[in-house]
């Protein structure tokens, strides 16, 4: 189920729109031609009076708990999208800090000691950024990353611990949290249990349209149509948020790649500066 759902959203927004429009457009022809005319008769009149608060109060429920997974949905995208930044950010104080080892120390007496640090902080950095977006970035497509630290980051934390200083190693914490966040919520799965009663709220609803208008064939169907629209635009909305590193709008590891342009080659930098 779960695979067929992420097919769904990698799919182009227009085509996933599509298709999302026609499962709901089958729902409304089916209340219209076959649920109607079963509760309510040939004539629309075996059901009798059909009050409209009922159809408001459905429709209520339904926009409450639409809108309560689309708080769920943006909060959490909201979230990783804040993480990756997070992690970006300080990987790039960390960067800062390794250059000013050099300047520094300019006029110390082992400025050569000075240069090799920075080299192997900024080979650390750039060798765990590197990693985090051509290794880990496309696992997290379908849930398959291991959250448990990689040994790019050990490494990192290694050399941090050798070269490095609390400013920079205080950093690394923030990557550490931050890859974390990155990874539990952008792999998190809304509960099928929410998905399920939204979908026979608004099943309920089209019955509830239909029920309305059951002794007028022609208002039936604009109304249904009307509704169904609605329903299916709730639901793409929530279908391209629905997995942030899914789909044609996935979050991609550009700050990633750009931390690791910043930190250039560490090792040329070295052998130019010997």
């Amino acid at each position: 189920m779960v695979q067929v759902f992420d097919a769904l959203l990698a799919l182009p927004t227009p085509v996933m729109a599509v298709i999302v429009l026609a499962f709901w457009g089958l729902v409304s022809f089916f209340v219209h031609r076959f649920v109607v005319p079963r509760l309510c008769g040939a004539d629309g009149r075996a059901l009798g009076r059909f009050e409209a608060e009922v159809t408001s109060q459905i429709a209520l429920a339904f926009g409450l708990l639409i809108s309560f997974n689309a708080v769920w949905v943006w909060e959490r995208s909201e979230r990783v999208q804040a993480a990756i930044h997070d992690e970006a950010t300080a990987l790039g104080r960390i960067i800062d800090d390794a250059e000013d080892i050099v300047t520094s120390d300019i006029g110390a007496e082992t400025p050569p000691l000075a240069g090799e640090k920075s080299s192997a902080i900024l080979r650390a950095v750039r060798t765990y950024a590197v990693d985090m977006a051509d290794r880990e970035w496309p696992k997290l497509t379908d849930g398959s990353v291991d959250a448990a630290r990689p040994d790019t980051l050990k490494s990192l934390r290694a050399t941090l611990r050798l070269h490095g200083d609390d400013v920079m190693r205080d950093a690394l914490d923030t990557v550490d949290a931050a890859r974390e966040l990155r990874i539990r919520d952008g792999t998190a799965y809304m509960k099928q249990s929410r998905w399920g009663v939204v979908f026979l709220l608004a099943v309920l609803l089209l019955i509830s349209i239909g029920a309305l208008h059951g002794d007028a064939p022609r208002g039936r169907k604009l109304a249904l149509t009307l509704v169904t629209l609605a329903i299916s635009f709730c639901f793409v909305v929530l279908f391209v948020n629905a997995r942030p590193f899914v789909g044609p709008h996935a979050m991609k590891p550009d700050a990633l790649r750009k931390i690791a342009e910043r930190a250039g080659n560490p090792a040329e930098d070295a052998v130019a500066g010997h």
